[in-house]
């Protein structure tokens, strides 16, 4: 029985996802704490995009778990660079975001970079003990953004589809025409009642179709 696991970091409360089949597991966006992983076998870490709050424990899961690193092509390209990546900025990123309250500023690595192991364009499914994963680049946010489609109705959005807030496109290497040409057009195919698992904030279900950002 499949089972997802959310966790929060404390880089702006991002989203880490253990799925778990039996003693199996698929981690998406990792951060550095790696006691989930206990007692399991990893056999992907998935990134639905480059930033660093999303990447941030790359490294250490791959050295403990040795599992291969899974992402798009734009999203491998810019997690090798730490200004592509946003660790070179993210410290002025966390003072002067607004929309999270921070009593203090997490501990950041402003070069840290990564790499990935195997990489894909446009779409690609993976078939994982009797499931199905559909990744799928939907860029806007990044350039190197996907979605995750588990079984055709769990979907794990990255910051590409957060509840009841616009898609920030104004991120260094975010794109307002490929999210209006690409990125959008593939949100809207998710069908209503699938069940959110967003890159920052609880699991929600989809109950109305997304409008352009504009």
């Amino acid at each position: 029985m499949i089972e997802i696991k959310r966790y929060e970091s404390e880089l702006l409360s991002s989203n880490m996802y253990v799925i778990v089949e039996g003693k199996h597991a698929i981690v998406i966006d990792p951060f550095e704490d790696t006691v989930p992983a206990q007692g399991l076998k990893i056999d992907y870490i998935i990134l639905t995009h480059e930033h660093y709050d999303h990447i941030s424990g790359v490294n250490i899961w791959k050295e403990m778990t040795g599992a291969p690193v899974l992402c798009s092509k734009a999203c491998a390209e810019n997690i090798k660079n730490p200004k592509k990546n946003l660790a070179y900025y993210f410290k002025e990123f966390c003072e002067l975001q607004t929309w999270m309250e921070l009593d203090e500023i997490p501990t950041l690595d402003s070069e840290y970079s990564c790499s990935a192991d195997q990489t894909f364009e446009n779409e690609i499914d993976i078939k994982w003990w009797g499931h199905v994963f559909k990744l799928f680049e939907i860029p806007g946010h990044s350039l190197g953004s996907i979605g995750i489609m588990l079984d055709g109705k769990e979907f794990f959005s990255g910051d590409s589809l957060l509840e009841n807030s616009e898609i920030d496109l104004r991120m260094p290497g975010g794109s307002r025409k490929k999210w209006k040409e690409i990125g959008s057009k593939r949100i809207k195919t998710i069908p209503e009642g699938t069940r959110i698992w967003p890159g920052h904030f609880k699991e929600f279900c989809l109950q109305q179709v997304v409008e352009d950002r504009r």
